[in-house]
C-alpha cells in the first residue's frame, strides 16, 4: 500500500490537474458548435491528460526544480531585483538570548525563483504523518515516497537529482543590491570576508502566523467576547500592540517568494523601541478625604482589618498595659502606612497641587510639601490633618469590624495625637 506521503503526492497532482481542467471545461462550454475551436480544445484535453499522468508531471517538475531555491533566508526581501544566493540554513541550535530562525521547532521553508515553478515548491513541502516533508526525504537521499510512482529506477534517479537542484547553490554569491559588509581579516586590503545579511523568511512567517492567530482566530475572538461581557475565561488573551507593517513585492508578491505571496506581501514588525518613561500623576479626588484616596486605602486596608479583629477580640476584657501598647503599635503601623502611601504625591514636582483648587489647604500642604507658596501661616496644617486621620480611622475600623462594636471621641483623640506626633517626627 502506498505511504501517506505518496498518496498526498498523487492527490496534489490530481488537484493541479482539476484546476486546469475546470478552466478547459469553461472554454469547451463556450465553444458550443464551433468545430474548429472544439478540435483545438480536444487536442488541449489530450495534452492535459498526458501531462498530468503522475510520472509525466513528476518528470516535468524535476526539470523545473532548478528554477527555484528552497530557502529559510531569501535575498529578494532586501531588494526585489537582487540576484544573489538564497540560503537553506541548517539547524545550528538556539541561543536563549536571541529569537532567531533556529529557535523555531519547525521553520517554514520558503521558495524563491521562477513564479511559474512554485508548484514544485509546494510538492516538495508535502509531508507524511510525522510532518517529514518530501524535501527532507530527498535531502537525506531517501526515495521511498517516489519509488512506487516511477516507471523504472532510471526515472526515479532523475527525479531525485532534479529535485535536489532546488536545495543546491554551488556558487554562493552576493549582489550589488544586497546588503554587504566587507570584514577585513588581514592587513592586506584584498583580505576580507564578505558578509551578506539575509532576511529570514522563516522567522517572518512564524511571527505572521502568531499575530494572525492573536487577531483573527476563533479562540482569541471568544476570549475577547468574554472580556467585553465581563465573563471569566480560563484562556489567556494574547495581543501584540504597536505592530508595524511592511509590504514586499508590491502588486506581485510572488516575485519575492512563495511565503511572501501567501502573506499577500505583508510582514509584521514588532515594536522594539526602548520604553519611554512616563510620569503619571496618581488620581486624586478633591472631594474625598485624603485617607480615602486609592493609594492610602490599599496601603492601610489590611492593617485596619487586623486592628478591628484585635479590638473585637478584646472588647470584653479588662484593659491592661500590654493591651494598650499593642493597640498603640497597630495604630502606628496604620499611620506609617498612610505616610508612605502619600509619597506618590509628595515626590511630584513642587507646585503640582496649585491646580487642585478644591483641595483643603492642610491636605495640599501635606501632599505638596515643597510648594513655594507655603509660609508660616500654614504652620498649623498638622492639627486639622491629624483630626481628619482620627475620625477616618474610627469610621474605618468600625466598618471593618462589621459594626459589632462602637468607638468614640476617646479613641479619635488618642489616634489624632499619635498621628500628629508622627507628622512632627517625619518633618
Amino acid at each position: 500500500m502506498p505511504s501517506l506521503l505518496t498518496r498526498r503526492i498523487v492527490a496534489y497532482i490530481a488537484e493541479r490537474k482539476a484546476t486546469k481542467q475546470e478552466t478547459l471545461d469553461k472554454e469547451i462550454s463556450k465553444a458550443d458548435n464551433d468545430n474548429e475551436a472544439l478540435t483545438l480544445l480536444s487536442k488541449k484535453q489530450v495534452k492535459l491528460n498526458t501531462d498530468f499522468t503522475v510520472s509525466a508531471w513528476l518528470d516535468s517538475a524535476a526539470k523545473k526544480a532548478g528554477q527555484i531555491s528552497m530557502a529559510t533566508h531569501a535575498v529578494k526581501f532586501t531588494h526585489s531585483a537582487a540576484k544573489g544566493s538564497n540560503i537553506l540554513a541548517e539547524q545550528m541550535g538556539c541561543h536563549g538570548r536571541y529569537l532567531d530562525t533556529f529557535c523555531l521547532a519547525q521553520p517554514a521553508i520558503d521558495a524563491v525563483g521562477n513564479a511559474a515553478a512554485l508548484d514544485v515548491a509546494k510538492l516538495l513541502q508535502l509531508a507524511d504523518e510525522n510532518d517529514k516533508t518530501l524535501l527532507e526525504y530527498i535531502k537525506q537521499g531517501l526515495s521511498e515516497p517516489l519509488a512506487t510512482l516511477a516507471d523504472n529506477s532510471s526515472q526515479l534517479a532523475s527525479w531525485l537529482e532534479g529535485f535536489s537542484a532546488a536545495m543546491q547553490d554551488n556558487a554562493p554569491s552576493s549582489h550589488r543590491l544586497s546588503k554587504q559588509v566587507y570584514f577585513p581579516v588581514t592587513e592586506d586590503p584584498s583580505g576580507y570576508h564578505l558578509l551578506a545579511p539575509l532576511y529570514s523568511s522563516s522567522l517572518s512567517q512564524a511571527v505572521y502566523r502568531e499575530i494572525q492567530h492573536s487577531r483573527f482566530s476563533q479562540e482569541m475572538k471568544a476570549i475577547r467576547d468574554a472580556r467585553k461581557a465581563n465573563n471569566p475565561s480560563e484562556e489567556e488573551l494574547i495581543t501584540y500592540p504597536n505592530v508595524a507593517i511592511t509590504m514586499a513585492g508590491g502588486t506581485k508578491p510572488q516575485n519575492i517568494s512563495q511565503l511572501n505571496s501567501a502573506r499577500g506581501g505583508l510582514t509584521y514588525l514588532l515594536d522594539a523601541r526602548a520604553p519611554e518613561w512616563q510620569n503619571q500623576r496618581p488620581k486624586l479626588s478633591q472631594t474625598a478625604l485624603i485617607f480615602e484616596q486609592y493609594p492610602v486605602r490599599i496601603a492601610t486596608r489590611q492593617l485596619i482589618y487586623y486592628l478591628a479583629l484585635f479590638i473585637k477580640a478584646n472588647m470584653d476584657k479588662t484593659s491592661t498595659l500590654a493591651h494598650r501598647e499593642t493597640l498603640t503599635q497597630k495604630v502606628d503601623e496604620i499611620a506609617e502606612a498612610a505616610l508612605n502611601a502619600v509619597l506618590v504625591w509628595q515626590t511630584l514636582p513642587a507646585g503640582w497641587s496649585d491646580e487642585y483648587t478644591q483641595l483643603s489647604t492642610f491636605s495640599a500642604r501635606w501632599l505638596d510639601p515643597n510648594n513655594s507658596k507655603w509660609h508660616e501661616d500654614n504652620s498649623d496644617w498638622r492639627e486639622p490633618l491629624s483630626a481628619e486621620f482620627g475620625l477616618w480611622l474610627k469610621d474605618s475600623v468600625i466598618r471593618a469590624g462589621r459594626r459589632e462594636f462602637l468607638l468614640g471621641a476617646g479613641e479619635v483623640n488618642e489616634w489624632r495625637q499619635q498621628f500628629k506626633q508622627l507628622l512632627w517626627e517625619v518633618k
